[in-house]
């Protein structure tokens, strides 16, 4: 191969590269429209242009853009074209990943993102010429948050626009029922929320692969082999992987939810227990629960008022059933393995999809051990 794949960086460092700039070009054309909307009169969408670049531009991980990749390192015939192509249908991803921790942390009202305020927090002190708003920060910075979301929807569409590529219509198409599923899999969270105890697994699977999976496992390596040109024999393969990696990269979320150190994780650890959130942990630990334990999973699990003592009782819960957990977490982790083997991933791309979707560097041995 020539040019960017075979260049000295990696191609999961190329893609990001590509993706940066980008989404900073579509960052810029929405900066441009806000501009031209705003000229001559001081109505703070200068303010929000620029809190919405700042606030996408400080990016994550990026372990979508890294696993896509990833995966398109495993198809053989990826050449320059599909690494450019690539890099457009991937902005998308990022965009929209944006646009659903924007809007997440509205629902959940969540005051921060990535050790920083939320993007709907902070909108005090915004005003009109001379005259301060009459509206509630809170509210304005609910507005502003919902149509930051909006607005970077939009931007997807653009940047999927600007692939050049044979492929161009298989990732639209894709990219369009990845963004459905990912809506209809919020929603179901929300739903698990209300939910009265005792939630079966398979609702909180459907979930977790709608919310989690499809946007963050699924739709990376399926945008790589639309960009690759892959056959669609295998695009079935890809979504059963990236289901299994999705539940079990969800219940490692899970874990250090609960066991991690918010310093690490940028959440509080109260934050599921607070929620009653129908978590894949907290289904195994009270499924398997004891009369005895049952009794402190009722008294603290769902409650508003929940304090770290009630955490730390639940924490002995999860370590006192981690056998369960554990073996959960190594079934999904083999059947996704055996199935990214099955459409022809050899183990070292398997290993560096792996190490870029744990969430933290929780249980590495464990995630390693059945490989």
């Amino acid at each position: 191969m020539t040019g960017l794949i075979a260049s000295g960086a990696s191609t999961g460092t190329r893609l990001v590269e590509l993706v940066r700039s980008n989404v900073s070009d579509l960052l810029d054309e929405f900066a441009t429209v806000a501009d031209d909307a705003g000229t001559g009169v001081s109505t703070g969408v200068d303010v929000f242009a620029q809190r919405l670049r700042d606030y996408v531009m400080r990016f994550g991980s990026m372990r979508r853009t890294r696993v896509a990749g990833h995966a398109l390192d495993a198809f053989p015939g990826a050449d320059d074209a599909a690494l450019r192509a690539l890099g457009h249908a991937c902005a998308p991803l990022e965009l929209f990943h944006a646009a659903a921790l924007i809007h997440d942390d509205i629902i959940d009202e969540s005051p921060t993102r990535r050790h920083q305020p939320a993007f709907h927090m902070g909108w005090s002190g915004m005003a009109f010429g001379s005259e301060p708003t009459p509206i509630s920060s809170a509210r304005l910075g609910i507005a502003a948050g919902i149509l930051a979301g909006d607005a970077l929807l939009v931007l997807c569409a653009r940047a999927i626009d600007r692939i050049t590529h044979p492929g161009k219509e298989r990732v639209a198409d894709f990219f369009q029922q990845m963004q459905l599923r990912t809506v209809v899999g919020e929603f179901q969270d929300s739903v698990l929320e209300l939910a009265p105890p005792g939630v079966d697994r398979a609702a909180i699977t459907v979930m977790s692969v709608g919310k989690t999976a499809w946007y963050t496992v699924i739709a990376p390596m399926i945008l790589a082999a639309h960009c690759a040109g892959v056959d669609d024999t295998r695009i079935p393969l890809l979504i059963e992987a990236g289901s299994a990696y999705g539940e079990a990269f969800q219940l490692v979320d899970d874990l250090n939810e609960i066991l991690g150190d918010p310093a690490v994780t940028g959440k509080s650890s109260l934050d599921d227990m607070k929620a009653g959130k129908a978590t894949l942990l907290h289904h195994i630990v009270s499924t398997h629960a004891s009369t005895e334990q049952r009794a402190v999973l009722d008294a603290a699990y769902g409650r508003g008022d929940c304090t770290e003592s009630d955490l730390d009782q639940y924490r002995g819960l999860v370590d006192a059933h981690s056998a369960r957990v554990f073996g959960d977490l190594r079934a999904l982790m083999d059947r996704a393995r055996s199935l990214l083997r099955e459409a022809g991933f050899r183990h070292q791309s398997i290993t560096r999809i792996e190490d870029e979707l744990a969430p933290y560097p929780l249980l590495p041995a464990l995630l390693n051990e059945s490989a």
